[in-house]
């Protein structure tokens, strides 16, 4: 009984170590090895060492930019789908912290003088393996993207009011045509010039000159008279 209750306590131990060690440690597991940045780079460029005894991949971390003296000038959190094999070092851009205003990162060249101000960084791991760890969390509401959730709404919409302007140009190129067609067979039953009377309903409107052809009935003569 009491060599069942040891190796039961034994393995709860083993267990626990192991459930612990697996853990991560997001101040040690990743860890910042250089940062260059002239006054003329448009990308930082990150050393980044994994400390682990794995591979790791698709970092989250936060670059916090210091002046000269230590003081916060701003921060930025990056996302970047990046391997590093486990004791390994590996290098990723970023883009440079105000480089429309030529600062330069206080290790990397800089031009001198004011013209170039320096600055220091710091960086916080925040996350990694992210897709491995959030694969069974619940999905974010679909408003976080209202452009995706609405795109296939706003396409439709779209096609049915091109397909609205475009029956609706037909309907009025059918009305008229059938006016001006009005217009000359009337205009043929009444011994009148058709192709003129048709002309003079493009100038002015068919149901004009369809009102005017009822007024002034059939022509006198047999031929085609304006």
């Amino acid at each position: 009984m009491a060599t069942k209750r040891f190796v039961s306590t034994l393995v709860s131990v083993m267990l626990m170590v192991s459930a612990f060690a697996a853990e991560k440690n997001l101040e040690k597991d990743i860890t910042m090895v250089s940062y260059e940045q002239s006054w003329l780079d448009s990308n930082g460029t990150l050393a980044l060492r994994n400390n682990t005894s794995e591979e790791i991949h698709n970092l989250v971390f936060l670059i916090t930019y210091l002046d000269m003296s230590g003081l916060e000038l701003d921060y930025r959190e990056f996302d970047r789908e990046i391997s590093i094999d486990a004791h390994r070092t590996r290098k990723v851009d970023i883009p440079a912290y105000e480089h429309s205003r030529n600062y330069h990162y206080y290790r990397s060249e800089g031009m001198g003088g004011n013209n170039s101000p320096a600055f220091k960084i710091k960086f916080q791991l925040k996350d990694y393996n992210v897709r491995e760890d959030e694969a069974d969390v619940e999905p974010l509401p679909e408003e976080i993207f209202p452009d995706v959730k609405n795109s296939g709404n706003d396409y439709m919409e779209d096609v049915v009011i091109v397909l609205s302007l475009f029956a609706a140009f037909l309907f009025i190129v059918g009305l008229f045509t059938g006016l001006y067609m009005l217009v000359a067979l009337m205009a043929k039953n009444r011994n009148r010039n058709a192709a003129a009377w048709v002309f003079l309903s493009i100038v002015a409107t068919p149901l004009l000159i369809l009102i005017i052809l009822l007024v002034i009935g059939k022509g006198r003569n047999k031929g085609p008279i304006a």
